[in-house]
């Protein structure tokens, strides 16, 4: 039994406040989260909460409020009221409530020194979970906090138990801080609506300080502290920069107004980069992990094929030797795929640790907000919300490619339409970012081939796309992947007839390229399927027709060029050419303004 000490007195009429100060661990042991309506603190969270009461200075929160139950409310609501220099039995009232004997002075509204007995996990925490779940952790959660290294010298058992004993310490002495609280005492029968009724008063029916006068008040007063955590320092410099006049003529940064909200667009720019430079360390570690695994992969094929060279040179009749070389020609390709892979990788890796040396680099995040000037000039009059300004300052420091892409996005799905005062989009540049490069990954990764095989024209052709769609990928640091589906010259009873898998690539791709060069009538039914989905969805057919005009399959005594296409795609647009260097300057165009890049 732990024994709290406070004050008690009816408040509004019609319940019971029990009010007193005790250890912060204290009140953690005795009370737990109601999961009817309180959510799990995270992990920052709580951590945060630690380091916030390890700090000291200005360490201070309002009251923790619980809640308990009785079994006669109004009982004990009369018994407190009117009864002068008298000890009664209150525990009759609330199991463990002791009111004390006292002279009172004066007759008349008087809260009363009293004493209460509780279990441990009786209360309940009404406001205030996250700033308590933290002392509900094990000793080994609090590691965390101990920064000091055990002395040189010491054995395994000895660091184990030095670091015990700091632990043990270090949580001690935060769980001893004196912190105020409520407790809330209600009737048992209508306990559960009474706590949740009081939870979403507390929570839901205030109006909060907007995140504006909060900074503005963090930034005159506590300039010198970290009050705004890791992003305190940066989000200072930026916004001496703003007030300085370094970003004249973007309205989010503007200075004076009646609603100026530029301290909030300051922090949560840096805020967001700081979160993003986290998240792009965890990735390289992943890219470089996966970097390993393709080298030590490498040299094991390296050493097949040596093996199987040797085994080769053994080997005298035509059929073990083709067996032999399908080997290491397969081995081949895997080598040749996972170098390329692994430049792809490191490409990623340098990008991602030119955005981590950035994003925290005040000068080139002054610069990348200054660039933005020609943007928002474009934008004109609908610039926006703060969460697309944070998300344009991003991909600015991000990848110039990407930003451009990003833009065109915005524009073309009016993102720069929503207004400043819808709040709920202000805070989600994460999510906007998220959203933009699932959208941008998509259009990356598949590109659907539909051609005739089995004669050299269509062979040559399809070559000299694949070399385009790699040569792209270099230049722009993409990674479209290719799906290639070819069909057969010669007709089939499945004419016309495209399986599931077929149509699944086809609405799975971001890009149709089609080959109406061998005049296939499968390919014009795959051209239709792809326009057919695209209208489905409501945007354009993304194909990309090609045509060989001095094809070997049109007869030039019979049909002309514009004849040889089908009428329905007589009206589309096509990529004619004649020599293949037409074929590959044409296609990386069309490239280019698919990928918007």
């Amino acid at each position: 039994m732990i024994k709290l000490e406070g004050i008690i007195y009816k408040a509004f009429e019609n319940f019971i406040v029990f009010r007193g100060y005790a250890p912060i661990g204290i009140l953690s042991k005795v009370s737990k989260r109601p999961e009817a309506y309180q959510r799990m603190a995270d992990e920052t969270h709580k951590r945060d909460i630690i380091k916030f009461l390890g700090k000291k200075d200005y360490s201070y929160f309002p009251e923790l409020v619980l809640a308990y139950r009785g079994a006669d409310l109004n009982g004990l609501i009369d018994e407190l009221h009117g009864k002068d220099d008298v000890e009664y039995n209150a525990e009759s009232y609330v199991k463990g409530l002791k009111v004390l004997k006292e002279r009172v002075p004066v007759s008349g509204y008087r809260a009363r020194h009293a004493q209460l007995q509780v279990d441990d996990d009786t209360l309940l925490r009404v406001d205030g979970n996250h700033r308590l779940e933290a002392f509900d952790e094990s000793d080994e959660w609090w590691k965390f906090f101990i920064e000091e290294e055990a002395p040189i010298g010491y054995s395994d058992e000895e660091k184990a138990q030095w670091l015990h004993h700091k632990v043990s310490s270090y949580k001690q002495e935060i769980e001893n801080i004196i912190v105020p609280f409520s407790i809330v005492i209600s009737n048992y029968d209508i306990a559960d609506k009474f706590e949740a009724s009081i939870f979403n008063n507390i929570n839901f029916k205030q109006l909060p300080l907007k995140q504006e006068k909060n900074i503005q008040n963090v930034y005159k007063y506590l300039k010198d502290s970290d009050e705004l955590g890791a992003a305190h320092v940066l989000t200072i410099k930026l916004i001496e920069l703003v007030e300085e006049g370094h970003f004249k003529g973007l309205s989010l940064l503007a200075k004076g107004t009646d609603n100026e909200i530029y301290r909030t667009v300051c922090f949560k720019t840096i805020d967001l980069l700081l979160v993003c430079s986290q998240k792009a360390m965890s990735e390289i570690e992943d890219k470089e992990k996966y970097i390993s695994k393709c080298e030590a992969e490498v040299k094991n094929q390296v050493q097949e094929i040596e093996k199987l060279q040797k085994q080769l040179s053994l080997k005298t009749a035509r059929g073990p030797k083709d067996q032999i070389e399908g080997r290491i020609s397969k081995s081949q390709r895997l080598i040749d795929e996972l170098r390329h892979n692994t430049e792809v990788t490191q490409k990623q890796i340098e990008v991602l640790k030119r955005f981590i040396k950035s994003s925290d680099n005040i000068d080139d995040i002054e610069i990348a907000i200054q660039s933005l000037r020609s943007t928002y000039a474009k934008l004109g009059d609908n610039y926006g919300n703060i969460s697309m300004f944070v998300a344009l300052v991003y991909f600015k420091l991000f990848d110039e490619n990407k930003f451009v892409s990003f833009v065109e996005w915005i524009i073309k799905n009016g993102i720069n339409k929503i207004p400043v005062e819808d709040y709920l989009p202000t805070h989600s540049a994460e999510s906007l970012i998220a959203l933009f490069n699932r959208v941008y990954e998509a259009k990356g990764r598949e590109v659907f081939i539909s051609m005739q095989f089995n004669d050299p024209q269509s062979e040559m052709i399809y070559e000299k796309v694949v070399q385009t769609i790699e040569k792209f990928n270099q230049k722009k640091g993409l990674d479209i992947k290719i799906t290639m589906i070819r069909i057969d010259q010669k007709a089939t009873t499945e004419m016309f007839t495209i399986s599931n898998e077929i149509t699944r690539a086809i609405e799975n791709s971001s890009l149709i390229i089609a080959d109406l060069s061998s005049h296939n009538v499968n390919v014009y039914h795959e051209i239709g399927v792809a326009m057919g989905i695209a209208q489905a969805k409501l945007i354009p057919a993304p194909v990309i027709l090609l045509y060989k005009t001095d094809s070997t399959f049109r007869d030039e005594k019979t049909i002309d060029a514009d004849h040889f296409i089908g009428f329905n795609l007589r009206g589309e647009s096509q990529l004619r050419f004649e020599t293949y260097k037409q074929l590959q300057d044409g296609l990386w165009e069309r490239l280019e303004k698919h990928y918007e890049v």
